[in-house]
C-alpha cells in the first residue's frame, strides 16, 4: 500500500517539475520534500490524537478513508487539468 502511495506521489512531483522553471527546480523540490515531511508528522499526530479520543481501529479507518478521498480528488483534478491543456484554444 505504501509503495502505491509513493508511486502516486511521483506523478504529482512530475507535474510540479513540469510547471516549475528549470532554475527554480531545486527550490521547488526542497519545498515539496519539506511539506511532505511536515504533513507526515502532522498526520501521525492527528492519528494518535484521534485514536486517544475514539479507538485505534476507528482512527485508522477514518484516516484511510480521508487519504483515499484526497487521492481521488487529486486524480480527478489532475485529469481535468490534463484535458484542458490538450484541448485546442478557441478561435
Amino acid at each position: 500500500m505504501a509503495s502505491a502511495g509513493f508511486g502516486a506521489s511521483l506523478v504529482q512531483q512530475e507535474r510540479l517539475m513540469s510547471l516549475t522553471p528549470p532554475e527554480l527546480s531545486g527550490h521547488a523540490l526542497g519545498l515539496h520534500s519539506s511539506g511532505m515531511l511536515t504533513m507526515q508528522g502532522t498526520a501521525a499526530t492527528l492519528a494518535g490524537a484521534l485514536a486517544e479520543l475514539t479507538s485505534p481501529p476507528t482512527a485508522m479507518t477514518t484516516l484511510a478513508l480521508t487519504s483515499a478521498t484526497v487521492t481521488l480528488l487529486l486524480t480527478a483534478t489532475a485529469r481535468h487539468h490534463s484535458r484542458r491543456s490538450t484541448e485546442p484554444a478557441p478561435s
